[in-house]
């Protein structure tokens, strides 16, 4: 903006110096009014851009007018300046001061001034679109680092539930070992040592007891591993637990591939993988009625990618009900994202970021 203020100065200043030769004034002290007006404008653009500077202007060029009536073109200047300003008192006082002192055609000063208040009317307004403009850039990006500080916090609180649910899992084993197995335990043990100590002096119920401690440490052997079982999951939460749901689906045919090192998805992340993976096959039943569908997972070091397609009839205006609502939040949950479309059949896509403190939460949903 400031470039059109340079040349627009710049043309009337020309037009007044160029001016002073053809009628013969070459006094000194009109250059140097002239050359001072000029310094003004330059520290107005440069330095500070004021209002008073505009009013110390328009007293130079009214200075100038007085000397030499050409200089009264200068007027155009100050009245764009205070337009710029948005002073329009400024501006009707500039416009009385340019009729009085001009001796030029008075209808070219009037197309001069309303010329000049045109464009500063047109720079106010992209002045005032770019400064919208740029609050509401400010405003996103202040909104972009609360929505990734959220994210981060939302990740961390999964995390913390995680490790919080694995120290309860922790504490319910060790307290079901140690009340169950490890106090039986720990009375065969005494069962053994007064077996060992009565060996010698009496050999019937030494091995009575030995007996018992047998049949006890029995007892709490398969009670230990029922105790194992019971811990273990039932699902195996790997490639073949994805594998099961997918053979288990009847409805239609589904292709179902895997790139990359399986072993770096963490069990939460299969756990999440695979209720999407159920939830996308139950609503491909309900509403697709698709004849094949693709499935694939990529793992890469930085993230993974669920692909699920069908080739149903899809949907262009998708409508989130507690299916897809549930996914999206699942996928939040670990700091990831999901894409949906329903232009050619379905499309999921969900991108879990292996590294969950990283990346950026976005959502994109084509329809």
């Amino acid at each position: 903006m400031k470039k059109i203020n340079y040349i627009i100065k710049l043309i009337f200043s020309m037009y007044v110096l160029i001016n002073l030769p053809i009628h013969s004034v070459l006094d000194y002290k009109i250059v140097s009014v002239i050359l001072i007006n000029a310094a003004i404008l330059t520290i107005r653009e440069k330095l500070n851009d004021s209002i008073y500077i505009v009013v110390m202007e328009l007293m130079i060029v009214t200075m100038s007018a007085y000397m030499y009536s050409s200089a009264a073109t200068l007027y155009v200047i100050v009245i764009f300046d205070f337009a710029c300003e948005k002073s329009y008192l400024g501006v009707i006082v500039t416009a009385l001061l340019t009729m009085h002192f001009s001796k030029i055609n008075i209808q070219v000063m009037v197309i001069f001034c309303i010329l000049s208040l045109v464009i500063a009317f047109l720079l106010n307004e992209i002045n005032d679109k770019n400064e919208f403009y740029r609050n509401l850039n400010d405003s996103e990006r202040r909104l972009r680092y609360e929505l990734e500080a959220a994210k981060i916090e939302l990740v961390n609180s999964s995390k913390e539930a995680v490790h919080i649910a694995e120290i309860k899992e922790r504490n319910r084993i060790a307290r079901n070992i140690h009340d169950n197995v490890g106090h039986s335990i720990a009375g065969i043990f005494m069962q053994l040592q007064v077996a060992l100590k009565l060996y010698d002096r009496d050999d019937k119920k030494a091995k009575e007891i030995l007996k018992n401690s047998i049949t006890g440490l029995s007892d709490s052997l398969k009670l230990l591993r029922e105790t194992v079982h019971n811990i273990k999951p039932k699902d195996n939460l790997g490639i073949e637990y994805i594998s099961n749901i997918i053979d288990n689906f009847k409805f239609c045919k589904v292709q179902f591939k895997h790139n990359g090192d399986i072993s770096r998805i963490s069990p939460n992340h299969m756990e999440i993988i695979a209720t999407n993976i159920k939830e996308a096959l139950t609503n491909i039943t309900k509403y697709s009625n698709a004849t094949k569908t693709d499935i694939s997972i990529e793992v890469n070091e930085k993230y993974i990618r669920l692909y699920i397609k069908d080739n149903g009839v899809g949907n262009k205006k998708i409508k989130e009900g507690l299916g897809l609502s549930g996914m999206r939040d699942r996928i939040r949950n670990v700091g990831g994202s999901i894409s949906l479309s329903g232009d050619d059949g379905f499309l999921i896509v969900c991108i879990i970021p292996i590294d969950s403190t990283g990346g950026k939460i976005f959502e994109t949903t084509n329809s």
